[in-house]
């Protein structure tokens, strides 16, 4: 049907727009739950904080519909890079999900609802914190932190996080027990962040080990890590270098380190600005501290006067074994004050000094100060001017005392000429644990010399050796050693049971010398070893000692002395004895068993030929004798 332009559509037509236009209202469902609007806005979103108690308050009163009844699966992306490989999938996550109630009969057959409730853990409750804090800022989540809180130690060293991203992680670490170890270092999280942190460690006691070096946290940081150190006794290592800290600054540490509950072990204020006075301020606090054990005050320009004030406070403390005074310009007379200091302390067992314009008269004045002092056994002077003739005259100082305790000299910037390494030699055989760190050799035949020496070394201290030894010990097989070693019988050994095998048989390996050895049998790299990789790691070992000993250890042939007593007499008895004897005694004696045999055994064969004509010719020269060819 056609229709002229300009007329007016027809009424059913009409109605067909007007229904798409205007949608059709629905029917609500008494049945049906009513539906809340995704869009609301949620509490953290409307309210503003000022403080980290505040904020926390804001996000966990935002998660109380929820804290109790979502779980948190938040899976760990791979590698090691800062950001989640999928922040959207991950903060979908950790939105709160509609929980549908089951519908259960009582007894007398009416349906109820009971909601379906799930108990988060601590660490689960903590990352659902850190995300919605993270969406509250508007940052990026860390993976790093995510799998630090699995792991119970948290590095986020270098991420970038500045104040915001501190504040997360704080408000994360409030409710969070189970990490021990934070390291913030180098995030420049400044002074609004490092209150954040402070203000949780006042809160959180499970934390022992902070590092928030490299942030520029100034005097008012400072301030908040002094404040800290007074209320919480937990902490046990602070490290706060490179944070711009001043001489007035240092009066804030020196009061918290005389404080009663001070319970710090370790103190890094090194590359700081302490100066001379610092110095001054925490002598005093050293003298009356009890706890620290390991001090670093490096890179502080202290000088004389200030090192001297620590070299008092040193000789009346009783707790530090390490101190470094290392680029400070205190020069041999603050070398010689802190040398004097450790001898009456008595506890002081590594001193380090570098680049402290310490010459070689200097060194060799300390070294006498330290004749006495047994508890001193490491003394590191690197980059310092002590020429080639400080070590020759610290060698003879140290080879004219052997009751000195010192057993690790470090010069690592200074050469030793051949009557230093003369020195070193005569030191060693009174002391084999004596070693000094150098720079290098001034003769060539002293390097060729210390190179053998060092390869002679380490083959003695393989942790092979010890499995050889422990099989010669108990008369063993190796098939023996790998039936005990083998717990689960399945022909091969892992490393829990290669570890586990050596305490078991008291061989004396350490858990790091295991997984060297594991590392260097497995030759198929599977993680396990089987007789025929410890055979041929067995070879090489002894092929390797041969070449660089010279000789070959001695092997047990024998079998275990339970098959022994399990033979009949009759089959000792019955091998002739004409078998044994057959073979000349020269024969025997001639046969050289190794390298230095062979060459002995040479020797001999030419002394005796030698001999031989000797002895001919002056038969030959005597009158009326002959001899008989």
């Amino acid at each position: 049907m056609e229709r002229l332009v300009g007329s007016p559509r027809p009424a059913s037509s009409a109605s067909k727009i007007q229904r798409r236009e205007t949608p059709r209202e629905r029917i609500p469902n008494p049945r049906e739950e009513p539906k809340t609007s995704s869009r609301a806005v949620s509490p953290v979103q409307s309210l503003a904080a000022t403080d980290l108690g505040s904020e926390l308050e804001l996000i966990t009163s935002a998660l109380e519909p929820t804290m109790e009844a979502v779980n948190v699966d938040i899976e760990d992306g791979e590698g090691w890079d800062t950001d989640l490989e999928d922040v959207k999938n991950l903060i979908e996550k950790a939105k709160p999900k509609k929980h549908v109630p089951k519908k259960h009969k009582d007894k007398k057959g009416k349906k109820e609802n009971y909601p379906k409730r799930k108990i988060l853990t601590e660490e689960e409750k903590a990352r659902l914190v850190y995300i919605r804090a993270c969406i509250k800022f508007s940052i990026t989540p860390s993976s790093l932190f995510l799998r630090g809180l699995k792991k119970g130690h948290v590095n986020l060293q270098n991420q970038g996080l500045g104040p915001l991203g501190t504040q997360a992680v704080a408000l994360s670490l409030v409710i969070d027990r189970t990490v021990t170890d934070v390291v913030i270092a180098g995030n420049s999280i400044g002074q609004t962040g490092i209150r954040y942190l402070t203000d949780m460690l006042l809160v959180n006691d499970n934390i022992n080990h902070i590092d928030v070096s490299d942030n520029n946290l100034q005097s008012h940081g400072a301030q908040a890590l002094s404040n800290m150190l007074l209320h919480n006794d937990s902490i046990l290592s602070l490290k706060a270098s490179g944070n711009q800290f001043n001489r007035n600054d240092a009066l804030l540490f020196a009061q918290a380190i005389q404080f009663d509950r001070f319970s710090l072990r370790v103190l890094d204020l090194s590359h700081n600005n302490l100066e001379t006075e610092g110095g001054q301020h925490l002598g005093p606090a050293i003298a009356a501290n009890d706890t620290i054990e390991i001090l670093d005050i490096s890179w502080n320009h202290l000088a004389y006067d200030g090192i001297k004030a620590v070299a008092e406070g040193l000789k009346e403390n009783t707790s530090i074994k390490t101190l470094n005074v290392s680029w400070n310009g205190i020069g041999d007379e603050g070398a010689v004050c802190l040398v004097q200091a450790a001898t009456i302390n008595e506890t002081l067992e590594v001193l380090q000094m570098d680049a402290n314009r310490i010459g070689p008269i200097g060194l060799a004045n300390l070294l006498k100060q330290t004749a006495s002092n047994k508890a001193l056994l490491e003394l590191k002077m690197s980059k310092n001017p002590i020429t080639t003739l400080g070590p020759e005259s610290a060698l003879h100082v140290i080879n004219a005392h052997p009751e000195m305790g010192l057993q690790l000299l470090e010069i690592q910037d200074s050469w030793l000429t051949s009557e230093a390494c003369r020195l070193v030699y005569e030191i060693q055989e009174l002391k084999p644990k004596f070693k000094v760190v150098h720079g290098g050799f001034t003769n060539a035949h002293d390097l060729i010399k210390a190179s053998i020496k060092k390869r002679e070394e380490n083959c003695m201290n393989d942790p092979f050796l010890f499995l050889i030894n422990y099989v010669n010990d108990n008369r063993l097989r190796w098939m023996d050693l790998f039936n005990r070693l083998d717990t689960d019988k399945n022909f091969s050994i892992s490393f829990e049971e290669f570890r586990n095998g050596m305490k078991a048989n008291s061989i004396p390996i350490s858990d790091k010398d295991v997984g060297i050895l594991m590392e260097r049998l497995d030759e198929d790299h599977d993680g396990t070893i089987d007789f025929g990789e410890l055979l041929e790691g067995q070879k090489k070992y002894l092929k390797r000692f041969e070449k660089v000993m010279g000789v070959t250890p001695t092997l047990s042939t024998s079998t275990p002395s339970t098959r022994q007593n399990s033979r009949p007499s009759s089959r000792q008895q019955s091998r002739p004895s004409s078998r044994q004897k057959s073979r000349p005694s020269s024969r025997q004696q001639s046969r050289p068993t190794s390298r230095t045999d062979r060459s002995a055994a040479l020797a001999s064969q030419q002394k005796s030929k030698s001999d031989m004509e000797s002895y001919t010719r002056t038969i030959q020269s005597a009158p009326g004798l002959s001899v008989i060819s």
